[in-house]
């Protein structure tokens, strides 16, 4: 389970819209507070959203189908599948569509107003934003399930929880404690991997999925 979690979460870490939002923060005013209040805010609803699937709707997952490597094999897939999709482009022409363009139109507005707050100077704004960006996801769904199928006692799984969210925030909480010491150079390198990871694009995304997804595949079989 540890192994597994472990690369769920670096994949989490290094997808480009979280490492943006942390850029867009640290440029802000009061960065460091900015900082800080984006990354309680995700870990409010991280941590809450994981408590609830573990623990209170625990019993609905039991079941002798539900095992760690049957989960494991079936996340892996899945995520090879999505790597398949975004590596073909097909999820961006779905995005494309007629449909997605008057949804784009729809809701524009509220986009702008979103931007407008987030560049001002606001603590709500970046405690909101953390809460939204870990809004229950396919890859932090997965992880909830694994951890559940494990089996494990509560207090590994509860373990398992934090340091899950520990990992997926760590190019927030790194940053947040070099900008203490080196402000500018904190902001360069951070920009420069965002960069760095935009430049890669949708192959380079499929990439990452695809290798997750492999040592999913490759744990859940050895676990058959």
């Amino acid at each position: 389970m540890w192994i597994t979690l472990l690369v769920m979460a670096v994949a989490v870490s290094l997808e480009p819209f979280r490492i943006g939002m942390t850029v867009l923060m640290i440029n802000r005013p009061r960065p460091a507070l900015q900082l800080l209040a984006f990354l309680a805010g995700g870990f409010v609803m991280g941590t809450t959203v994981g408590v609830v699937v573990l623990f209170v709707m625990r019993p609905a997952l039991d079941s002798a189908h539900f095992t760690l490597p049957r989960v494991q094999v079936v996340v892996g897939a899945v995520i090879l599948l999505n790597a398949a999709l975004v590596a073909t482009g097909v999820l961006g022409r779905m995005r494309r569509d007629g449909t997605g363009g008057r949804a784009h139109r729809m809701v524009e507005p509220v986009v702008t107003r979103a931007r407008q707050l987030l560049g001002g100077r606001s603590l709500w704004a970046a405690s909101v934003a953390g809460l939204g960006i870990a809004l229950p996801s396919v890859d932090y769904v997965a992880a909830l399930a694994i951890i559940v199928a494990s089996g494990a006692a509560v207090a590994v799984q509860f373990s398992a929880l934090i340091l899950f969210n520990v990992v997926a925030f760590a190019l927030v909480e790194i940053p947040l404690l070099c900008y203490l010491a080196a402000p500018e150079r904190t902001r360069a390198t951070l920009s420069a991997l965002y960069d760095w990871l935009r430049a890669r694009g949708r192959l380079g995304i499929a990439a990452l999925l695809a290798a997750v997804g492999c040592v999913l595949l490759g744990v859940g079989i050895a676990g058959l």
